[in-house]
């Protein structure tokens, strides 16, 4: 998975695989197939497992107590599991078949996010938010914070994966979106059905 995090699909010849495997190209090619089933098979990896803890995280009502241990939890994972930011991130930023995997697979958990978000918003429990933003801006603010290892080890002059920084991480994150949602604090413009901006409008 790392060379394929830091090279991309077409950066990496099934040889260097089966070296950093320590094992023979035939029989890498023998369980596999072929490099693409290989590569299916290391984003079904990387995958899963976030997917699967936005499902749990959504399979109950949307809380500041829920959504920190979602966060612990994710965090915990991609420390532990440095290369799988980096591939999603790669392959969210350069498109195409292998990209489309990973964003269909992240579209499908959408409606139940859409969903707990309307329902903490009619229980007046969170002000209005659009549901594509929240998801979108936290998933970014989540996988880039794990691929800027070196940046943010100067900025915070500490380990910024350390239990330490991961609290304060979790913690700043949980305040950022509840301070943000917090009902009467502000009101947020619903874009009416269909209709965005101009080229012009957009400036």
């Amino acid at each position: 998975m790392d060379l394929f995090a830091r090279r991309g699909y077409g950066g990496v010849a099934i040889q260097e695989i089966a070296d950093a495997a320590e094992t023979h190209k035939t029989t890498l090619l023998y369980q596999f197939q072929s490099k693409e089933a290989l590569y299916l098979a290391v984003l079904d990896q990387a995958i899963d497992p976030v997917t699967e803890m936005m499902h749990d995280f959504l399979a109950k009502e949307f809380t500041p107590d829920r959504l920190a241990w979602y966060l612990d939890e994710l965090h915990r994972f991609l420390r532990d599991n440095p290369s799988i930011p980096r591939l999603l991130m790669r392959e969210l930023l350069e498109g195409g078949e292998y990209g489309d995997t990973y964003a269909d697979r992240f579209v499908a958990v959408f409606a139940p996010a859409q969903k707990r978000l309307a329902d903490a918003e009619e229980a007046d429990t969170i002000a209005h938010v659009e549901p594509a933003f929240f998801v979108h801006d936290l998933h970014v603010q989540i996988m880039t914070y794990f691929c800027h290892g070196a940046l943010l080890e100067r900025l915070m002059c500490t380990d910024p994966y350390s239990v330490e920084a991961l609290i304060v991480r979790r913690n700043y994150l949980v305040d950022q979106i509840v301070r943000q949602q917090r009902p009467g604090t502000h009101q947020a413009t619903k874009a009416p059905p269909g209709k965005g901006w101009t080229r012009r409008q957009a400036g």
